[in-house]
């Protein structure tokens, strides 16, 4: 089965509700990146500072096709609860890892 990526970028204010998620899903492998910095098209700046005192954080998931809707739509749940704080998903191919 091929595996696929999923990359989304949260408000570091939900990080427990992004754990939350990969727990109740059983969730093993994945990885997050904190205080990422960045701005969005329609979300602004997200800086860490005075100004733009935002960050975001990074959750990366590398899993088959049908581990990843499960995961992407509880995303998409906490993405409509929490629309001022934003989650953007992306689904990508892996064409290989080594």
């Amino acid at each position: 089965m091929d595996k696929v990526m999923l990359l989304a970028f949260f408000n570091n204010i939900l990080d427990e509700e992004v754990n939350k998620v990969l727990k109740s899903l059983n969730v093993n492998g994945f990885s997050i990146i904190e205080n990422v910095k960045g701005k969005g098209n329609t979300s602004g700046y997200h800086l860490g500072d005075n100004v733009f005192p935002d960050l975001n954080n990074t959750l990366i998931i590398v899993d088959s096709q049908k581990n990843i809707e499960r995961i992407k739509s509880k995303l998409v749940d906490l993405k409509e609860k929490y629309k001022e704080e934003g989650i953007k998903i992306f689904i990508l191919p892996v064409l290989e890892s080594i």
